[in-house]
């Protein structure tokens, strides 16, 4: 390797570290961030599809309103590997956007190349790593970074510049003595395209691009150009079929005259983004009533018609200008509001893809400004470092509110204090965080906005209905049971699926006798499913008090399945078995089996289950065990100092009978 070979690589590899380690500094703390409360829950941490069976599942499903299989097909692998580890998703998410800026790079140089051909090898390399570092350390890079579920542009975006760059090789093959490498290269570019299409069809506009290179950098002749782009047009075709099939149909309800008005302004309004990075919001939602002002629409149609009229105007002049404001267009367009996608306007992830584009015409443009000009160059290099520098700076602080779901909301809701879903999310995250009062208050922020809005009054009121539930519990523990009744029946009014408040009021009118009010309460909670098998065991003997012994039978046993430990389901459902008009043999032993298990269990020493022991032997026909077994459990109520149950003991015993005597 010669000198003059070897200063180049030396120059590009430093350039290299210097790229990588710029960009790994500004967005390295993301890797520590959570998983948020948008997307990533349903589409990643609840969902059961990504693991080793996916592969079916991802090229089968449009899930979250998107056709996008090989990104599924990356979160399972990363799921498989390491758990569900915020940690690895968004180093994920950190190491595809290095990949997209290392591509970024390394496309700018060979597009400069091709348009600036005056440029030389030193001046190429600044410009490429320029273009790189203002694309991706800018401000607007950071939603897709910092964003698990914004993974799908990392990929798609790579996949798109590599497809670039396999075309423009084919061409150079094609102009070289090596032409016969030109079909494998565009074969290889085809492929490309389609996987970035998979990964998230965000680059429906790239044969367009592709058209514009053939006639701007390539110098192509329409119809060869046509030939050579028309299967990625195809392609583009099927996939915004597949997608817009995915989206939820009630999205397109939105008016065409505010679609055109969202499309004719996006390119303006990402364009101002892009220069003045303030005030980026997570979230800028579609009006809940969207309508076009005719004033803005016709504003923006004569402004992109004026665009258009210069650009071909200075087409000859400045033609790297016009070939780029078609080509941000082309990429943009998709994107730019006239489908909806999901419940924003804009996002800053929309532009990932065409901000490429206006890094490259930045860094270009000051490339060939400052080009052999000393004094030129060193102001150049000097607003680069400036501009590379706030924009590290900005993007690590614009960083801070992804951190997780309370602040990402509590941003969003800061710049936009009526934003209803901003409201919302934030409710939820805050009652997931443990903070009940603000959740509250959050929810009834969003009735202010949106008085119909039906899942933050369902969570108020559950929220609610908590701080109900715990006076009753603080009332029911100070023995006002009465209070805590009350407290329990509005607990269920506001939430009536709260099976703790069903079953607390249950068993506080038990208590009170209010058998009439507490056997429903009691039936709801144990419908519900309550774990606490003292409620089962509670509305059985309140059943079979009321003569319901068919019911009660079938609660106790039930709910003995599910605790087959309890001591007082066992000798509730043996005394049931051995004291009915008619005893099943069957049941007689059962009901001798669990009496005996209890007995045991207590210690000998509970006379209420030794009675329950004496029934059981009793119904087998042990008479004379029974009658032993009985006066046993009647002395030990005496030595307890219970003289009244050992006169009921007593006068049992007395009842007992040869079964079918």
């Amino acid at each position: 390797m010669t000198e003059t070979t070897r200063f180049p690589l030396v120059r590009r590899g430093v350039a290299l570290v210097v790229l990588l380690a710029a960009v790994a500094w500004t967005y390295l703390p993301a890797v520590g961030f959570a998983f948020l409360n948008w997307d990533d829950q349903a589409g990643i941490v609840q969902n059961p599809s990504l693991d080793y069976r996916v592969a079916t599942w991802a090229f089968s499903t449009t899930f979250m309103e998107h056709y996008q299989p090989l990104s599924w097909l990356a979160w399972a692998a990363v799921k498989v590997r390491f758990g569900l580890d915020p940690v690895a998703f968004h180093a994920a998410n950190v190491l595809a956007h290095l990949v997209c800026v290392v591509m970024v790079c390394w496309v700018s140089r060979r597009v400069l190349a091709r348009s600036s051909p005056a440029l030389g090898g030193p001046w190429l390399d600044g410009a490429a790593l320029a273009a790189a570092l203002l694309y991706g350390l800018h401000p607007l890079r950071v939603e897709p970074v910092a964003w698990v579920s914004a993974l799908p542009y990392s990929l798609a975006l790579a996949l798109t510049l590599a497809s670039l760059l396999a075309y423009l090789r084919a061409a150079e093959a094609g102009e070289s003595t090596t032409a016969r490498l030109s079909t494998p290269w565009w074969i290889a570019s085809l492929l490309f395209y389609a996987a970035s299409l998979g990964a998230r069809p965000i680059a429906l506009g790239f044969p367009a691009v592709l058209l514009i290179v053939d006639a701007a950098l390539l110098k192509r002749r329409p119809r060869a150009s046509l030939a050579r782009v028309l299967p990625f047009a195809l392609l583009a075709v099927a996939a915004a079929v597949i997608e817009s099939m995915a989206r939820a149909s009630g999205l397109n309800d939105t008016p065409w005259p505010y679609r055109l008005q969202a499309a004719a302004t996006a390119p303006f309004v990402y364009l101002w983004h892009t220069i003045a990075p303030v005030a980026l919001t997570p979230l800028a939602l579609l009006p809940i009533d969207p309508v076009a002002s005719p004033t803005v629409l016709l504003t923006a149609l004569l402004s992109l018609a004026a665009t258009a009229v210069a650009a071909w105007w200075w087409r000859h002049q400045w033609p790297g200008v016009s070939a780029a404001w078609a080509a941000y267009l082309a990429l943009l367009a998709p994107a730019a509001g006239l489908v909806p996608s999901g419940l924003q306007l804009t996002a800053d992830r929309y532009t990932y893809l065409p901000g490429v584009v206006v890094a490259i015409v930045a860094a270009g443009a000051g490339a060939r400004w400052s080009a052999g000009r000393r004094e030129r160059s060193y102001f150049a290099v000097a607003v680069g470092l400036v501009l590379v520098v706030a924009s590290s700076l900005a993007s690590r602080r614009a960083l801070a509110p992804w951190a997780d779901s309370v602040s990402l909301w509590t941003r969003v809701v800061t710049l936009e204090p009526a934003h209803d879903v901003g409201l919302y999310n934030l409710g939820a995250a805050l009652a997931e965080a443990g903070r009940q009062d603000e959740a509250a208050a959050r929810y009834r922020q969003v009735l202010a906005v949106t008085p119909d809005h039906a899942d933050a009054r369902a969570n108020l009121n559950r929220l609610e209905a908590t701080e109900r539930e715990r006076e009753g519990n603080d009332l029911a523990a100070a023995g006002n049971l009465s209070a805590a009744a009350d407290r329990y029946r509005q607990a269920v009014i506001l939430d009536p699926k709260r099976t703790h408040s069903h079953a607390g009021m249950g068993m506080a009118l038990a208590s009170l006798g209010r058998v009439s009010e507490a056997v429903p309460a009691l039936r709801e909670a144990v419908r519900l499913g309550t774990d606490d098998p003292a409620v089962p065991n509670a509305l059985g003997v309140l059943l079979l008090q009321a003569g319901q012994v068919r019911e009660a039978r079938s609660v106790i046993e039930t709910a003995l399945a599910r605790h087959q430990d309890d001591i007082n389901l066992a000798h509730n459902l043996a005394r049931l078995l051995a004291t009915g008009r008619e005893i099943d043999p069957r049941d007689a032993v059962v009901a001798l089996r669990l009496a005996d298990a209890v007995v045991q269990a207590t210690g000998q020493r509970d006379p209420g289950a030794l009675a329950t022991l004496a029934a059981a032997l009793a119904a087998n026909g042990r008479l004379g065990e029974a009658a032993a077994t009985n006066a046993r459990a009647a002395a030990l109520a005496t030595a307890q100092g219970d003289s009244d149950l050992a006169v009921q003991i007593t006068a049992r015993g007395a009842a007992y009978r040869r079964p079918g005597q």
